[in-house]
């Protein structure tokens, strides 16, 4: 065994070297987030965009699934209603560095989430300059200057807030290198551990360097004129190493397979055109620094920003006569290939998984930059020298570059002139020292101050563009949810969801460990999103948000908390006043108050449901209309009754309609106002009498949004309408006996169509008499995990539908009695079964659909590969025992 030297005086100048290109990039890194205030250094926190609106909600619930609740890793009640977070995981969480995290609690996360990152820079630089010394194309002091290339690449500072894609960047020149060992008849493990390792981390990512790894390969059988036989092996030893680790990791790939076919799944080639997406030269305004903003966040070009260090050895790759001619070429179409993904939309789509991405576009161009600087690496040194063709060539090159971008200056709002000119200070600077005659020791220390600060200017330019939320906006509102959701009752052996009028995040409810009804998740199941929409709620691809529920939904989803704003320092930021949503009005009277609790008010429904109940199967017929969710929650819930009068819901008509600045409609629903002076503003109050019997309710259609209007009720401005696709619903007070009440719609447009703009009344008595009919019969648990609930019942004579709250799924079994029964679905979205009368003992029981099979599978080629190695082991030992024989 190779003894490991772990005294620093003793080392040689290479681990040096190592440790220098691991620290740099985590020094710098961490130098710039103290001088931005970044906790634990100050004020501010790292948190921004995404970051800071989902993830570090998963890393929450990551915490509490390892220290306290491990059943959520494959199913939660805080993802939206319920659903199963295997995939999840596979997607965000697995990456080994969020152990890290664990230490810190959710509200000092963001100190957590800097440490990682900081580790991750450094991490990044070690692998290329580690992988670089293992293929001994560079070695001592060198390593450093292409550690910091590729740490501070374009893409991997600019997807720094995208924390689960940087581990793909870590391990790519570990996966590269350990294949040209693999490749070169050394040890297949590198290759095979580190391709397995990504798999399981992320495997969205691993999908993009396995593309990439083809298109090497093709490359590397040009470094040599090999027979055709050789190839072939070359080809064979790739395949079986990469069947390897895909088996390896089948564990993971193989249910997350299964989920998305509920998610992403649906969606597949939408939207897809045969065309560029941007004017091809225009990507090469991103070889320039700091060429990253906001806009570049949603709809840019790929991020390929490498330095200009890369670039000159690239060209000098592509003009040295030494290197084969074969090598070369190929290498030309590889960049060819690499450069037309990033702006033809059929191959960048393929990159994707056969589905653009939302924002962050052209998320693989981290391959593309590791190419580049791969190439750099593999003949660089710093005897390099340039012919004057050469020389004459790249600064033609550059001309043309720069020419090509300063007209397209006022275009590209992501590139200024000065970027533009430092860049051009930069390059030549950079290609002045590889024409000096004399280079002394000086040289390749001050080569790499110039590469490393070249590197530093592009990533601060890039993360200055960026605002970030302050410790404290974060902080406030996680305090004061984390204070009221610790006194609610434990989950052991019960079961209950909570409705909030405030939010921070969709992701509020891991943050606080209680059910919800909101999520966002790339891994969204459709028939939520479905759901969602047909009860009233604003929804997407990747979230459902529980915004405007009624009395009615309440209940139903077994809302029993409501967690409301005090109102009290609404200015502050991050205070739950500050981030209110829809008021639940319609709840005053009604819940009975709890607690008040850090300006947070917990008040209870008594009506909610049980997560199951006896129903009438009429519920099984229950149909829904499109953009009518008043009505589909009349007719669900009346089906579950089996009643056949009208509801508890009812239409209201509103007395009065006074228009300033437009004509006053005869009927509000679907009237187009128009302002009679463009230039002045314009207003619809409409009036209606409460009846002193319950809430009122405002439907909204999607063809109205915040842009369009403004609302008030009683004088009172409504926060942001929510973004919705379908027809959404406002809740209005639950006000006295003839309590006049108004709501003022303003335009903010000449003209605006008020689609499904309604009003509806719910009967209080009437709908608590049916909420307690439907109570009497529901399910006495006596345990309860995310993946397991169990518990009696008593189903009536004439009931027979058992019905739940949780969202059907393959995943989901359901046993009464000990014998598992057939589930079918209500609402084309809940679990229910239909079962005799009398006591049952009910259990549901989750799975993720395929672990099992995955597992086997991972299994299995764990002991292939054990029988494998042992084979080849014996196999040398008989080979070294001839030799010494002979």
């Amino acid at each position: 065994m190779k003894k490991i030297n772990l005294n620093p005086l003793r080392w040689r100048v290479n681990t040096y070297a190592l440790w220098v290109s691991f620290l740099l990039p985590g020094l710098i890194m961490l130098a710039y987030f103290a001088y931005r205030k970044m906790a634990p250094f100050g004020t501010s926190s790292i948190l921004t965009v995404d970051l800071g609106q989902q993830y570090i909600d998963f890393f929450a619930g990551y915490r509490d699934a390892v220290l306290h609740s491990p059943t959520s890793i494959f199913y939660s009640f805080a993802k939206g209603l319920g659903g199963e977070t295997y995939g999840d995981w596979a997607y965000y969480l697995l990456s080994p560095f969020n152990l890290l995290l664990l230490p810190f609690s959710n509200a000092k996360l963001p100190v957590g989430i800097l440490l990682v990152t900081v580790l991750k820079y450094s991490f990044a630089g070690w692998s290329m300059a580690y992988a670089l010394r293992s293929m001994r194309w560079q070695s001592g002091w060198q390593l450093p200057i292409f550690s910091v290339s590729y740490a501070f690449m374009g893409w991997f500072v600019a997807n720094e807030l995208n924390l689960l894609w940087l581990d793909a960047a870590i391990l790519l020149p570990l996966i590269v290198m350990g294949l040209e060992r693999y490749l070169d008849n050394q040890s297949h493990w590198r290759y095979i551990w580190g391709l397995t390792a990504i798999f399981i981390i992320n495997y969205y990512m691993a999908y993009m360097i396995g593309i990439f790894l083809v298109v090497y390969l093709l490359w590397r059988l040009s470094w040599q004129p090999y027979s055709l036989r050789q190839r072939g092996i070359i080809f064979g030893r790739f395949v079986f190493g990469s069947v390897i680790s895909l088996g390896l990791a089948t564990f993971v790939w193989l249910p997350t397979a299964a989920s998305l076919v509920n998610s992403k799944g649906q969606h597949m080639l939408s939207g897809l055109k045969n065309e560029f997406e941007y004017k091809p030269l225009d990507l090469l305004a991103k070889l320039f620094n700091g060429t990253y903003n906001f806009d570049q966040m949603q709809t840019g070009t790929a991020n390929i920003f490498v330095g200009s260090l890369i670039l000159i050895v690239v060209w000098f790759f592509f003009t040295y006569r030494d290197i084969r001619w074969q090598t070369r070429v190929v290498a030309l179409l590889v960049t060819a290939f690499l450069i037309v993904s990033m702006m033809y939309a059929p191959l960048d789509v393929a990159w994707h998984g056969f589905q653009f991405p939302v924002w962050y576009p052209y998320r693989f161009s981290f391959v593309f930059s590791f190419w580049l600087i791969w190439l750099a690496g593999s003949v660089w040194s710093p005897k390099l020298t340039f012919s004057w063709p050469q020389i004459i060539g790249i600064l033609i090159i550059l001309i043309a570059v720069v020419a090509y971008l300063y007209q397209r200056l006022p275009k590209l709002n992501y590139l200024s002139s000065t970027q533009l000119w430092v860049g051009v200070s930069f390059f030549l600077v950079i290609l002045a020292f590889h024409l000096l005659p004399w280079r002394g020791w000086w040289w390749l220390p001050a080569m790499l101050i110039l590469v490393a600060g070249e590197m530093v200017v592009s990533t601060v330019g890039t993360l200055n563009n960026f605002s970030y939320l302050t410790q404290t906006e974060y902080q406030n509102l996680i305090t004061s949810l984390e204070s009221v959701t610790k006194t609610l009752p434990s989950k052991q052996k019960d079961f209950y969801r909570v409705a909030q009028s405030f939010q921070r995040t969709k992701g509020d409810a891991l943050q606080g460990g209680y059910y919800g009804a909101s999520t966002f998740t790339s891994a969204l199941e459709h028939q939520q999103s479905d759901f969602m929409a047909i009860i009233g709620e604003p929804e997407g691809d990747n979230y459902v948000n529980y915004d405007g529920g009624t009395l009615v939904t309440d209940s139903l989803l077994g809302m029993r908390y409501l967690m409301q704003t005090t109102g009290i320092d609404a200015t502050i930021a991050g205070t739950p006043a500050n981030m209110a949503i829809l008021p639940r009005d319609d709840t005053d009277g009604i819940y009975s108050s709890q607690k008040i609790i850090n300006n947070i008010e917990l008040s209870k429904n008594n009506q909610a449901l049980p997560v199951a109940f006896a129903a009438n199967t009429a519920a099984l017929s229950v149909t829904s209309k499109e953009n009518d969710p008043m009505t589909n929650q009349n007719r669900l819930w009346q089906a579950l009754l089996g009643a056949t009068d009208t509801g508890p819901i009812i239409s209201a008509n509103f007395e009065q309609a006074i228009g300033a600045n437009l004509d006053a409609p005869s009927v509000v629903t679907g009237a187009f106002l128009k302002k009679k002076d463009a230039n002045l503003g314009a207003s619809l109050t409409l009036r209606y009498k409460a009846d002193g019997n319950g809430p009122y309710y405002l439907t909204i259609g999607s063809g109205v949004s915040n842009d369009d209007i403004s609302i008030l009720v009683n004088g009172v401005q409504v926060s942001e309408i929510p973004s919705h696709r379908h027809t959404i619903i406002l809740p209005l007070p639950n006000a006295n006996k003839n309590a006049q009440q108004t709501i003022t719609i303003t335009l903010k447009k000449a003209s605006v169509w008020l689609q499904d703009v309604s009003l509806y009344h719910l009967k209080t008595e009437v709908f608590q008499q049916q909420a307690s009919s439907l109570q009497q019969n529901g399910l006495k648990i006596s345990s309860a995990t995310s993946t397991k609930i169990t518990g009696s019942i008593k189903m009536p004579i004439g009931s027979g539908l058992l019905m739940t709250t949780i969202p059907a799924s393959s995943g989901w079994k359901m046993y009464v009695d000990g014998r598992e029964v057939d589930t079918i679905k209500v609402a084309n979205f809940f679990m229910a079964a239909v079962i005799g009368p009398g006591e049952h003992t009910v259990t549901f029981k989750y799975s993720v659909p395929m672990l099992r099979y995955g597992v086997i599978t991972t299994i299995g080629f764990i002991l292939f590969m054990i029988g494998f190695s042992w084979s080849e082991g014996a196999r040398k030992k008989r080979r070294v025992k001839d030799l010494t024989l002979h």
